[in-house]
């Protein structure tokens, strides 16, 4: 009897999740303390989700896959990062490398900064690479069960077309109220996308179920014909 994948990534997530929450006699684990290098800070984190979606977009032909990034904070509220995943809609590995400021007045928050969506070894699909500037504000009163978030995002180069989203705009607003959270996007000429998650953090480790749903527009092609998505992830950072 065949068995779905679907159904091996649902039985293992829910493996994880009750790995972790059958512990007994063990404390919550402390929260993760970063690498201190002089004034430098470095931070690491390591996940696994059962579907690649990034803007309402299919990004690894609906195949689960592992992600490892890491973060250098730096005096005066400026940071350095990288991530990683795979991505098999742009025939190769997706490594992100960003940096940027994100200094902070009471319960608002600013973020400035460049991201750079690099696939090395892609020698199928022109102009693959790309990066955006971007801005985001956000509203997060401390002990408060409620945060709110926007962030708009400039592609750096090229002029926006149908089917040519790296040359396109996004903008993105999220609500969070405790355990969920909703997320609405829109990418500029190609789709707008609604989020839905619920988050829960338990030992240490991330928990996520989300599901997304894609609204492309008249004459865009959908990436590997999805417009709906249910994503399960769990990500550690230490």
């Amino acid at each position: 009897m065949k068995i779905s994948k679907l159904k091996i990534l649902a039985s293992g997530f829910f493996v994880l999740m009750l790995s972790v929450f059958s512990m007994s006699n063990v404390k919550a684990a402390e929260e993760a303390k970063p690498f201190k290098i002089g004034p430098a800070e470095i931070s690491f984190n390591a996940g696994f989700m059962s579907a690649y979606q990034w803007r309402g977009e299919d990004q690894n032909s609906g195949d689960s896959t592992a992600s490892f990034g890491a973060d250098i904070s730096l005096p005066a509220n400026v940071y350095v990062g990288t991530w990683t995943a795979s991505a098999s809609a742009s025939s190769s590995q997706e490594v992100d490398v960003y940096a940027g400021i994100k200094p902070t007045l009471g319960s608002f928050g600013l973020d400035l900064g460049y991201i750079a969506y690099v696939y090395p070894g892609n020698a199928t699909t022109a102009n693959a690479n790309f990066g955006e500037y971007y801005l985001g504000v956000s509203y997060a009163p401390e002990k408060a069960p409620y945060s709110f978030k926007a962030k708009y995002s400039k592609a750096d180069s090229g002029k926006c077309a149908k089917g040519s989203p790296a040359s396109c705009d996004n903008m993105e607003y999220s609500a969070s109220y405790d355990l969920l959270s909703i997320t609405y996007g829109d990418y500029d000429k190609n789709r707008t996308y609604t989020t839905l998650a619920l988050t829960k953090e338990y030992g240490g480790i991330s928990f996520s179920a989300a599901y997304t749903d894609t609204d492309w527009e008249s004459g865009v092609t959908k990436t590997n014909n999805k417009d709906n998505f249910f994503v399960l992830s769990a990500t550690k950072s230490f």
